[in-house]
């Protein structure tokens, strides 16, 4: 079978890979690691894009932790980074030093230290902030559902309030009627009584 001239081989998902962590660990934008890399490869960026997040992602999910630890102990530290035009060996520029203690990141000749404007959104924070909102979105779901099922029960208690109501005020004009009637019967004898002993007197 003949393998396409454009099939990607070890060496350039390699610098693929070298060029998206780099600019990853220096608080690029993964846009930007893929112009580059287009560049090098001489391929779309499009292309790039695909193939890193079709299929080098997940192999390199370490590597992208670790790097996205560097860039905010690097933010910390203070020392903001950034990848200028100049292309040179990601192998070389992946290389790292410790000075007094802490780890920082030496990118050679392509990185200079500077104060730059906040990073764009990468397409990483896009996709955990999509995912965030669709959870916001399913627990709202919920809770309106709850809030119905609430209103219901809160209406029928209402309703059997009202039923309780109105048993105990039938039961007690029962009751005083009950003792009204107690009353009158004793009231009758003491009547009938004393026209027994006037009768009989």
């Amino acid at each position: 079978m003949e393998t396409r001239k454009d099939s990607w081989d070890v060496e350039a998902d390699l610098l693929l890979a070298q060029t998206v962590l780099q600019h990853i660990e220096t608080g690029s934008t993964q846009l930007k690691a893929f112009e580059e890399a287009s560049e090098k490869l001489n391929r779309s960026k499009a292309a790039c894009g695909f193939r890193w997040n079709s299929f080098l992602r997940k192999q390199y999910e370490k590597d992208i932790e670790d790097a996205k630890r560097t860039r905010t102990q690097n933010k910390i530290d203070g020392n903001i980074v950034s990848i200028n035009n100049t292309h040179t060996d990601p192998a070389v520029t992946s290389k790292k030093k410790v000075t007094k203690g802490k780890e920082k990141v030496s990118l050679e000749e392509n990185i200079v230290r500077s104060i730059e404007a906040p990073t764009l959104l990468n397409h990483d924070f896009l996709i955990s902030f999509n995912e965030v909102m669709d959870q916001l979105g399913n627990n709202i779901t919920v809770l309106r559902q709850m809030t119905i099922e609430l209103a219901e029960r809160l209406e029928e208690a209402n309703d059997q309030n009202k039923k309780l109501k109105i048993d105990y005020a039938s039961l007690q004009n029962e009751i005083i009627n009950a003792v009204d009637m107690n009353v009158l019967i004793r009231l009758a004898d003491k009547v009938s009584s004393k026209n027994i002993e006037q009768i009989t007197g």
